[in-house]
């Protein structure tokens, strides 16, 4: 690796690697399993299919333990290094993107939603070995660090590297559309595949379809028709799945309706097998509404307290033993003055 380039590694806090052996001592790997996840990744990836809405299936290529730890290595390491354009929202760390994205549009009325067509997929091994070499790699090292990334030609939907990967990658495509809609009064973000414009001129939206049409696919993508759509507070406004109204960010209300019945459902039941998903989409919750997680832990101690509950020893003994938060208070078991 010439002196140039160490000087740009070195700029960008990025780990100098001179070659195969080198990059197997960094990683903590024996060469044969580096030239086995590098060369042998047929035998690396579980390939799964998950079913969509419109019928047809996503293809999720699950990285084997010790192709995930490489990838994880090169994503904190070298990529999370690298700055994301400003307009995109998915995948960057410290950032809730979702709460993000709506905040952004959370001001105009009207909003256009457009989706990048196979958007992991489309991007191929050679735009991935252009980036590691822009970053300063050798041709060598950008190979071997393309390959760990790649599968059959392309991002590997399901890979951990492959979230950051399209960032950067689309960073050149971010620029293009801010450019264009930062002229007009439009404002731009991209969650990922998803890419919103919002205005407070629904002209100025009809203006630009076409405009971001050509400049996607020049830059090598294709938009799905299928999904393009136009929003305004006439109807029920959403982005990625977070609902704008007056100006505020809600999720939806569905969600939370669901998140009520699994709890209660559990408590009743005495099955509290969903106790982690429920947890999870607390969190979830929360991060765009702080307080949600406060909000549930009073509905518990609602449910806690109904007589219908607190008369069945069996609903009490588990629920005290499996409760969803520490700070819940005990459930107190009542006799039924009927029995």
């Amino acid at each position: 690796m010439n002196l140039s380039n160490n000087v740009i590694l070195n700029t960008l806090n990025v780990p100098i690697i001179n070659g195969f052996t080198h990059l197997a001592e960094q990683l903590s790997l024996t060469q044969g399993l580096l030239y086995f996840l590098t060369y042998k990744k047929d035998y690396c990836y579980t390939l799964k299919e998950i079913p969509k809405k419109d019928g047809t299936f996503r293809k999720i290529c699950v990285p084997n333990l010790s192709l995930k730890v490489v990838q994880k290595w090169i994503l904190v390491e070298i990529l999370e290094k690298i700055d994301v354009s400003p307009q995109a929202m998915a995948f960057v760390p410290k950032n809730n993107g979702l709460k993000s994205n709506a905040e952004y549009h959370k001001k105009n009325i009207f909003l256009l939603e457009m989706d990048i067509k196979n958007f992991f997929g489309t991007i191929k091994e050679g735009q991935v070995f252009k980036l590691f070499c822009n970053i300063g790699y050798n041709t060598k090292v950008s190979t071997i660090l393309t390959s760990l990334c790649t599968f059959d030609g392309e991002l590997p939907q399901g890979a951990v590297t492959s979230p950051y990967l399209a960032n950067l990658i689309l960073y050149h495509l971010d620029i293009r559309l801010n450019g264009l809609c930062s002229r007009k009064d439009i404002v731009y973000t991209r969650y990922a595949d998803d890419l919103s414009f919002s205005s407070n001129d629904r002209a100025k939206l009809n203006g630009i379809e076409n405009f971001v049409k050509n400049i996607v696919s020049d830059e090598g993508f294709e938009i799905n028709e299928k999904k393009t759509r136009y929003l305004s507070n006439d109807v029920k406004k959403s982005i990625t799945g977070i609902t704008i109204n007056n100006e505020e960010i809600h999720v939806d209300k569905k969600l939370k309706r669901d998140i009520r019945a699994l709890i209660f459902s559990s408590i009743a039941s005495k099955n509290y097998a969903l106790n982690d998903k429920i947890r999870g989409s607390i969190a979830y919750v929360n991060s765009i509404e702080p307080g949600y997680q406060e909000k549930m832990i009073n509905y518990i101690e609602r449910i806690i307290n109904k007589d219908e509950l607190k008369n069945d020893l069996g609903v009490v003994k588990t629920f005290n033993e499996n409760k969803l938060y520490k700070v819940l208070p005990d459930m107190k078991y009542e006799e039924s003055p009927f029995i």
